[in-house]
């Protein structure tokens, strides 16, 4: 009975302790109890409600959003999701092996999506791999490379959640980890054309002045003079395809457009290019009455409806016989596309009739657009299907027309090395390459700067760098070493006039980016000269890819 015995509480002023209490001092003595219990209890909830949302000790990745995704920036490899296991955990190895180099270690930030659960995710799950997978290939050559030896590369896996939108959290991380050990000094990734990714360099990173390579954006709606484009843009890619149109037998008067009706940045940039570039000379008019345009809506963000319906396209599509079709959209739309032919009796064409060619635009030949499955439908309704690509590993890997980048074998033989659990197309959608070069990049930035005699490189410094380089005199000047092909970046101010084309202007697109055109099912030989960005018409100022 001691513990209830206040003589024993020793916490109790001795006058309270040893007194007769009446009334008015029991009441104060348990509230003051009371209050003191409830006062722990909201202290331990709240602490417990401030952790609970941590996904790990370190405390830099986060619970975020109604589907509590892991949000921030983090070296560790965090168990994002099960397919990412070996990636990460090489990657994790590699920044320990950096960091234990004793050479002077950057940091650079992988910015993209770590997760894909919704249909209309960012990236699919094996975009996010062979992404990684591709960035790791690129930090393996420089941190071991002959001619990066004197400083080490360390990825942050920045995790801006499956739609983009948290990507504050990420950008104030980065910024404050600007200084001390290990720097950051760019991010590379932003894999969609969309607002968020936009706002994460316009109010994020650009205001650190934290320089962002983008691998695969294409949209010139995505302009911020901090933002590098490895990817050709759009107008580029149409335009690739405009000269294999006039370079080859194409239908140009049965003409069709489909186009993703979605208001986001990339295919709204890609229809207005599409019908600036094949617009009236090609029947693709805004003619109400006889208009050769219909919509759908893409699978690629937020549901509003039922999306990749294409019944009442396709219908009109081949109501009028078109022969040439211009399809605005992503990778993903094109197989329901092809399905909703191949459902369609009023697509059935006679054999002497000329193909259907779809003409489309993607960073690679992803696997899901040409399976055994859409080859059948292909040749079953005589379909070609022509896409200006930034990258053809199918081609390159075989080496046939002798157009592969001459970094492209020493990538792959890397890649299988560290990936062989990978199947042989892995490669294909062109995403591990061109993160790679986004990674490259940045890598040959930190040694320009190294070269220059600085001792402590900064984002500062890797920005002056990737805004110089000229592709004059095969690259005397520094060139990117990329598996896509070399180049440098087009900063596109210089010579803008000060009125309002300076911002739009303000963009950073890779120069002597070749842009293959690929056909499918049947693979034709292109009587064009291979596309390189920036290179005018019948010249061969471009130095060999």
């Amino acid at each position: 009975m001691r513990l209830w015995d206040r003589r024993t509480w020793s916490w109790l002023p001795g006058r309270l302790r040893f007194r007769v209490l009446g009334l008015v001092d029991a009441v104060a003595l348990w509230t003051l109890v009371a209050a003191l219990t409830t006062a722990g209890a909201w202290w331990g909830l709240d602490s417990y409600r401030q952790h609970r949302d941590y996904c790990a000790g370190d405390r830099e990745l986060r619970r975020t959003g109604p589907d509590r995704e892991c949000v921030g920036v983090t070296a560790e490899a965090y168990p994002f999701a099960p397919d990412l296991a070996d990636v990460l955990g090489r990657i994790e190895a590699e920044n320990e092996a950096a960091r234990g180099s004793g050479k002077p270690v950057v940091s650079v930030a992988v910015v993209m999506p770590y997760t894909s659960r919704d249909p209309g995710a960012a990236m699919s799950k094996e975009l996010i791999r062979h992404s990684l997978q591709g960035a790791h290939v690129a930090q393996r050559a420089h941190n071991h490379g002959p001619t990066t030896g004197d400083t080490a590369v360390q990825l942050l896996f920045a995790n801006v959640g499956e739609d983009l939108s948290h990507w504050r959290p990420v950008t104030d991380a980065l910024a404050a980890r600007r200084g001390g050990e290990a720097p950051v000094v760019a991010a590379i990734g932003f894999p969609n054309s969309d607002d968020a990714t936009l706002a994460a360099v316009r109010e994020g990173l650009g205001p650190a002045r934290i320089p962002a390579v983008s691998a695969v954006l294409s949209s010139r709606d995505m302009e911020h003079p901090y933002l590098f484009k490895v990817s050709p843009s759009t107008d580029q890619f149409v335009d690739a395809l405009q000269r294999y149109v006039s370079a080859n037998e194409v239908d140009r008067k049965n003409t069709f457009m489909i186009a993703d009706d979605r208001n986001d940045n990339y295919v709204a940039n890609l229809r207005r290019v599409f019908r600036r570039e094949f617009g009236a000379r090609y029947g693709i008019t805004p003619d109400e009455v006889e208009r050769r345009t219909e919509t759908y809506q893409g699978i690629k963000g937020p549901a509003r409806g039922t999306p990749q319906i294409f019944r009442r396209a396709v219908s009109a599509m081949c109501a009028v016989d078109a022969r040439t079709v211009f399809l605005a959209g992503r990778d993903a739309d094109l197989p329901p596309f092809l399905e909703t032919i191949d459902r369609t009796s009023s697509c059935d064409r006679g054999p002497d009739d000329e193909p259907l060619r779809i003409l489309r635009v993607s960073t690679g030949r992803d696997p899901v657009t040409e399976t055994a499955e859409m080859r059948r439908i292909a040749e079953r309704n005589d379909i070609e299907i022509v896409t200006a690509a930034a990258v053809d590993a199918p081609l390159w890997r075989t080496g046939a027309d002798g157009r592969a980048p001459r970094a492209f074998a020493r990538f792959v033989a890397s890649y299988d090395r560290y990936f062989p659990q990978e199947g042989p197309d892995a490669l294909n959608d062109g995403y591990a390459v061109m993160y790679h070069d986004a990674l490259t990049a940045v890598g040959t930035a930190v040694a320009a700067a190294r070269d220059s005699g600085i001792d402590a490189v900064t984002h500062n410094d890797v920005y002056d760098e990737l805004r110089r380089g000229s592709p004059l005199e095969h690259c005397a000047a520094g060139c990117v070493p990329g598996a896509s092909g070399v180049f440098t970046f087009a900063d596109e101010s210089f010579g803008a006039d000060e009125g309002g084309a300076a911002e739009r202007a303000a963009g950073l697109w890779p120069v002597c980016k070749p842009v293959p055109v690929v056909t499918f099912p049947k693979e034709r030989r292109d009587r064009s000269p291979l596309y390189r960005t920036y290179q005018e018409p019948g010249e061969s100022t471009c130095p060999r890819p």
